[in-house]
């Protein structure tokens, strides 16, 4: 009898492990199942390596870690491989132009309405790359004419119509062969759109000894990037390309469709920085990080904190 019921308790015994042991493979299945499935913890987002590059770098990578549980990594690539990188998946996320997705990467003509660029260009990734360009971060980095602020209050020059009225008693710093460039985007059509008549070329192919030429009155206007953060400090005036003839170089982040599945609320987050970044603070920031040799990150925190987007 007591054989029996010992037995008996084993085989209670046995039938009660075996549940368990069901019940905890069952449950390291269903972990297992969860843990491939799960978001990667991670995303990758580059630089081109130049200042503007930089600071907008700092600027996805700040607004994301403010409002996700998100962990960024930064990369710096050149040009000619980040490309490379998108397509292969091991950059997530970057800033580029319309200008130059337009020509550079979907490889068609140019235009000049910044509207029509960025429709074509986010459509065109978004149909042939598997790409989403989010909203523009508020400027446009295309050229500009910088002509020194004390020849502009003589003349009353703020556009390029005035320059060229004017231009027979001004000296045109630039590159000595400008005048032959066949870029779709440089100054051979700018200079067919205005009919600038300068009354000397100052050649100099070095735009950091341009501007020292303006700056010692050897020259009186040059072109550079509209978001140099070198006009002000250096009393130049940026001028109105008022028939619009440079092309748009409207800066928006672009992601990786598999990133925006992975991670949904990038895009809201992103977003926040929508029309939020003027050509003044883009000019401002970049002038700090060049001119006051200040670190993009520093410069980037101070900004969001200033405009309310970080804590």
């Amino acid at each position: 009898m007591y054989t029996s019921k010992k037995l008996g308790n084993q085989k209670s015994q046995g039938r009660a492990f075996k549940a368990i042991s069901i019940l905890l493979l069952t449950i390291l299945v269903l972990i297992a199942a969860g843990c491939s499935n799960a978001k990667p913890s991670k995303i990758v987002i580059a630089t081109k390596g130049n200042t503007e590059s930089n600071i907008m770098q700092q600027l996805l990578k700040q607004i994301v870690e403010e409002n996700t549980s998100i962990n960024v990594e930064t990369v710096k690539l050149d040009n000619s491989i980040l490309w490379e990188a998108v397509k292969k998946g091991d950059v997530d996320v970057y800033v580029e132009y319309t200008g130059t997705a337009l020509m550079n990467i979907l490889k068609q003509e140019p235009e000049r309405d910044p509207d029509a660029v960025y429709n074509k260009v986010k459509k065109m990734l978004e149909e042939q790359e598997n790409l989403t360009m989010l909203d523009p971060l508020g400027f446009d980095s295309t050229y500009a004419f910088a002509l020194r602020k004390e020849v502009a209050d003589q003349y009353g020059i703020a556009n390029l119509t005035q320059l060229a009225e004017h231009s027979s008693q001004l000296k045109f710093a630039a590159d000595p062969m400008i005048e032959k460039s066949s870029r779709p985007d440089g100054y051979r059509l700018v200079n067919e759109a205005y009919g600038f008549k300068f009354k000397e070329l100052v050649g100099i192919s070095n735009p950091t000894l341009q501007l020292e030429a303006l700056k010692n009155k050897e020259a009186d206007v040059m072109i550079t990037i509209a978001t140099k953060g070198i006009f002000e400090v250096n009393n130049l005036v940026p001028l109105e390309d008022d028939k619009h003839i440079f092309l748009p170089y409207y800066a928006a982040p672009l992601v990786r469709n598999e990133t925006l599945e992975a991670h949904p609320e990038l895009k809201e987050v992103l977003n926040k920085l929508s029309n939020k970044v003027s050509i003044e603070a883009i000019r401002e920031m970049n002038r700090q990080v060049d001119a006051e040799e200040k670190k993009p990150e520093d410069v980037v925190r101070a900004w969001l904190k200033q405009e309310g987007f970080l804590k």
